[in-house]
């Protein structure tokens, strides 16, 4: 581990996206802070995510940016303005390394193996180990870890991790009232399915969700509670018959700081290798989740608390956008109603240790 410098004093991190990706981000600007409490730390992300850092007591400033081409040179003038000692980028992309450039940092932190040519643009580059591999699938190392080798390459302890997910009390009573119009009792279980993710490649069959929940809401004492965005409400239909007065409809009305909240009143959170996965595992919620496509090792939910469920088959993980099986999304459907069913009622005896 290097030593801190003193000579920082004004960092930018900029890891613009997606929202499961800035939840990977967060234990290391939180270790960034512990090690520069004096700094003025202004994270860089897009608008649409700028809301998960609400509250954060490790950011001192967001800017939350959109990006059209009219938007560019309004954001680097309010960059250069800041005068920042250091940007770090986590991103890791083209834009997010040219933003670093174009910030004015003198001294500008990056990935050795960022993609996209990223790397031109750093002063400093963190190699993840001394061979670099290029492949991920050989490179099994978690996102989280990966963010905080930059944090320790600039002198963070980084042996304790942090997701500052804070609850502001306007969003805990907006959450509990809609637990109680729910008709939610006390004592009860509450199992959060999140059934649609943004890749349609990562997302276990609806059907599937649907008689896994159904299962699972006919225990006693459990409720499944039911969360996605606006533009899901198609998927609610889908759950009202088999899981009939057991179901809380909570999609379309959880603004995204307030998944944390609702996530902590949760006894298990089911979901794909998704945002809400993430978000869960971050506030200690235990998870359980079905991954394809993309790598376990990468972005598993972290802490023993939590199970994946996933196939070993020769192409996964592949990490691609599109299944090139013709087997299609053999990876997902080789994951049984039963596995599911089981592995949740595992997670759901051993709850009650984690909260």
């Amino acid at each position: 581990m290097a030593e801190p410098s003193a000579d920082i004093r004004r960092i930018l991190i900029i890891k613009l996206s997606s929202l499961g990706d800035i939840v990977h981000a967060l234990p290391a600007v939180s270790a960034l802070r512990a090690t520069y409490p004096r700094a003025q730390i202004t994270w860089l992300v897009k608008r649409q995510w700028a809301e998960i850092l609400d509250g954060n007591p490790d950011v001192d400033e967001t800017l939350a940016v959109d990006f059209g081409l009219r938007d560019w040179l309004s954001i680097i003038a309010r960059l250069r303005r800041s005068r920042f000692d250091i940007a770090v980028d986590l991103q890791g992309l083209v834009r997010s390394g040219l933003l670093a450039f174009l910030s004015g940092a003198p001294e500008r932190v990056g990935f050795a193996a960022g993609r996209e040519w990223s790397p031109f643009f750093y002063t400093q580059r963190v190699n993840l180990s001394s061979e670099e591999p290029r492949n991920w699938r050989l490179f099994p190392m978690h996102a989280v870890e990966r963010n905080l080798m930059v944090a320790a390459h600039l002198g963070a302890n980084v042996r304790q991790v942090r997701f500052p997910l804070p609850s502001l009390s306007h969003d805990e009573k907006e959450v509990d009232l809609w637990l109680q119009s729910a008709g939610v009792q006390q004592g009860e279980k509450l199992i959060a399915i999140a059934p649609v993710d943004r890749l349609a490649v990562r997302s276990w069959p609806l059907d599937r969700f649907v008689a896994a929940a159904a299962a699972l809401s006919r225990q006693p004492n459990v409720r499944i509670v039911l969360i996605g965005t606006s533009g899901q409400r198609w998927v609610a239909e889908q759950f009202l018959q088999p899981v009939g007065n057991k179901l809380v409809d909570l999609i379309g009305k959880t603004r995204i700081r307030q998944l944390g909240v609702l996530f902590r009143k949760m006894h298990l959170v089911i979901a794909n290798d998704s945002a809400p996965m993430h978000i869960a595992a971050a506030v200690g919620t235990p998870v359980l989740g079905l991954f394809g496509p993309s790598s376990p090792y990468q972005s598993r939910p972290i802490g023993e608390q939590h199970a994946v469920l996933r196939t070993e088959l020769p192409c996964s993980p592949c990490g691609r956008s599109v299944c090139e099986n013709p087997n299609h999304l053999e990876c997902l459907t080789s994951i049984t109603v039963n596995d599911v069913v089981k592995k949740a009622e595992e997670l759901l005896r051993r709850s009650s240790e984690y909260r």
